[in-house]
C-alpha cells in the first residue's frame, strides 16, 4: 500500500507496538492502570501506536491533528467502530451513541432531537433544581452532624434523582434509586473488563464480572417493566423523555420496538449518572485544591444569583463557573477514548491504516499536549474563555466528541453541572478530608480511586 504526498508515492508502514503476549497481548498490564500504560506507550512509540487486546487489536491516537484528520478531514474514509459497539453492546446495544448503522443512527438522532428543545430543556432545569435542592438540604444535615461527604457518590445520586425527574417522570419510585445506583456500578466492573481486555472470554470468569452481567439482567428487567406500563398508559403531550421515544416512528412508519426503546433507554440512564457525577466531583476537587481559582467563581455565582436558586436566563451568565466545568473536563475526561474504524485502506502519518481498523481517541492525553494546554497539569479555567476557545486547534478538547456523532446530550449534561456547582457552592465551601486530590482510575468513566472525601463548611453568599 502506499500513499501520496506533493504526487510522489509514500511506502507505508505498519503501525508500530508493544509486543505483547499470546492470546491477551498487553491486556493485563492495560486493565492493571490504563492511563499510566498510554503515557508510557506514547512516550515509547509516539503519538500513533497500536495494542493486542485479547484478540482484537486498537490503533491509540494521541495527537489533536491526526483526530481532526480522522473526524473532519477525512471523516468519509471512517465510521464508529463496530469493536467498541460489540463491546459495549451488552450495556448499550445499538444505541445511538455507538449503533455502527449512520442512516439508523440518522433516524435515531431525528427522534431523539425533541429531547432537547428549549422547551423540555427548561422543563428539565426545573426538575434538577427541585432535585439539586434536596440533596443541599441533605448536605446541610451532614454538617449539621459533623460528617463528611464522599462526593462522587453524593452527587451521582443528585443527578440520578434529576436523571429520574426528566427521563422518567412517571413509573419510578424515589426510593428505588439506591438499588438502580447498586445495578449500574456493579456493571460497570463489568463492562469495563469487557473493553479493556478487547472482549477477553477470560474475564468472564472473575467474579465481580459475573455479578456485573447479572445486575445488567436486573436493570433491563427494570426497563422492559417500566416500558410495558408506559405503553399502557400513553400521555397525548410528553412528558419525559421516555414519552418522546414511545411516540415517535421510523421512516417505515413504525414504532421502535421494546429491544430499541430498551437500549435508548439504558444509554440515557448509563450517560446520565456516569458522566455528569463524574464530572462535578472533579470540578469540586479541583476547586478544593485552587482556592484562588474557587474564589473567582463563588464571586460570580453570588453576584449571578443572589443567594435565590438558578434559574434558565442565569445559566448563560455562570461564565466562568462553566469554565470550571471545561478544565474539570480536560483534566478528568469522560471516558477512556472515543472509537472509530477505518471504512477503507487508508493511512495515517505514513503509517498503513487497513480497512477494518479500530482506532481510539484518547482524550487524555491530547488534553495534556503541552503544545495546546501549556503547564498541562495545571488547574486553569481561563483556558476556556471564548477568546481562547476561538484560537485553539479544533479537536484540542475531545470531551464530548467532535463532529456529526458530537454528544447529544452535552447540553443537558453541562446544566446538570452548573446547577450542581452553583447551589452547593453558594451554601458550602468543600475541601479534601485528607488534603489532597485522589488519583485517578479508569471504571467506565475516569473517576476518583477511593472516593473524594470531602469536609463541609457553611457559608454565606456574599450580595
Amino acid at each position: 500500500m502506499t500513499d501520496i504526498t506533493d504526487g510522489l508515492p509514500l511506502q507505508l508502514t505498519k503501525v508500530p507496538g508493544p509486543r505483547g503476549l499470546p492470546l491477551v497481548g498487553v491486556a493485563f498490564d492495560f486493565i492493571r492502570d490504563p492511563l499510566r500504560y498510554m503515557e508510557r506507550m506514547l512516550r515509547q512509540y509516539g503519538r500513533i501506536y497500536r495494542v493486542s487486546l485479547g484478540q482484537t487489536s486498537l490503533v491509540l491516537l494521541h495527537d489533536a491533528d491526526l483526530v481532526e484528520k480522522v473526524l473532519r478531514l477525512d471523516f468519509a474514509s471512517y465510521g464508529m467502530s463496530r469493536q467498541q459497539e460489540a463491546l459495549l453492546g451488552p450495556l448499550l446495544g445499538h444505541s445511538m451513541p455507538v449503533v455502527t448503522d449512520h442512516a439508523y443512527w440518522e433516524q435515531l438522532h431525528s427522534m431523539m432531537l425533541p429531547m432537547f428543545s428549549p422547551k423540555m430543556l427548561q422543563g428539565y432545569l426545573v426538575q434538577t433544581v427541585a432535585a439539586v435542592q434536596e440533596e443541599v438540604d441533605h448536605l446541610a444535615e451532614l454538617q449539621h452532624d459533623g460528617k463528611t461527604v464522599e462526593m462522587y457518590d453524593f452527587v451521582r445520586a443528585g443527578v440520578f434523582g434529576a436523571l429520574m425527574r426528566t427521563l422518567f417522570v412517571r413509573g419510578l419510585e424515589h426510593s428505588e434509586i439506591p438499588q438502580l445506583l447498586d445495578w449500574f456500578s456493579r456493571t460497570d466492573t463489568y463492562i469495563n473488563a469487557l473493553v479493556l481486555s478487547g472482549g477477553s472470554s477470560l474475564v468472564k470468569l472473575l467474579p465481580k464480572v459475573r455479578d456485573g452481567a447479572r445486575c445488567l439482567k436486573r436493570i433491563d428487567e427494570r426497563v422492559y417493566r417500566l416500558i410495558a406500563e408506559r405503553k399502557a398508559h400513553r400521555v397525548d403531550e410528553p412528558e419525559d423523555m421516555l414519552d418522546v421515544l414511545l411516540a415517535a416512528v421510523k421512516k417505515d412508519g413504525s414504532p421502535l420496538s421494546d429491544v430499541e426503546l430498551r437500549d435508548n433507554v439504558v444509554a440515557l440512564l448509563f450517560g446520565g449518572q456516569e458522566t455528569t457525577p463524574t464530572i462535578a466531583t472533579w470540578a469540586f476537587g479541583l476547586l478544593a485544591a485552587n482556592p484562588d481559582k474557587r474564589r473567582i467563581m463563588l464571586d460570580e455565582i453570588d453576584r449571578v444569583l443572589q443567594g435565590r436558586v438558578p434559574t434558565w436566563a442565569d445559566l448563560a451568565k455562570l461564565e466562568y463557573t462553566e469554565m470550571v466545568l471545561d478544565e474539570a473536563l480536560r483534566l478528568y475526561p469522560p471516558f477512556l477514548f472515543i472509537g472509530r474504524e477505518a471504512l477503507v485502506d487508508t493511512s495515517l502519518e505514513g503509517y498503513e491504516i487497513s480497512k477494518g481498523t479500530s482506532l481510539g481517541f484518547v482524550a487524555w492525553t491530547v488534553h495534556r499536549d503541552p503544545r495546546l494546554w501549556p503547564d498541562p497539569e495545571r488547574f486553569e479555567p481561563e483556558r476556556h474563555s471564548k477568546e481562547q476557545k476561538r484560537s485553539r486547534a479544533k479537536c484540542a478538547f475531545l470531551s464530548f466528541g467532535h463532529g456529526q456523532r458530537r454528544c447529544v446530550g452535552e447540553r443537558v449534561g453541562r446544566m446538570e453541572g452548573l446547577l450542581m456547582l452553583s447551589m452547593i457552592s453558594q451554601r458550602f465551601l468543600l475541601d479534601h478530608a485528607n488534603g489532597k486530590l485522589p488519583e485517578p482510575r479508569v471504571q467506565m468513566a475516569i473517576k476518583p480511586a477511593g472516593g473524594m472525601h470531602m469536609r463541609i463548611t457553611p457559608r454565606v453568599p456574599q450580595q
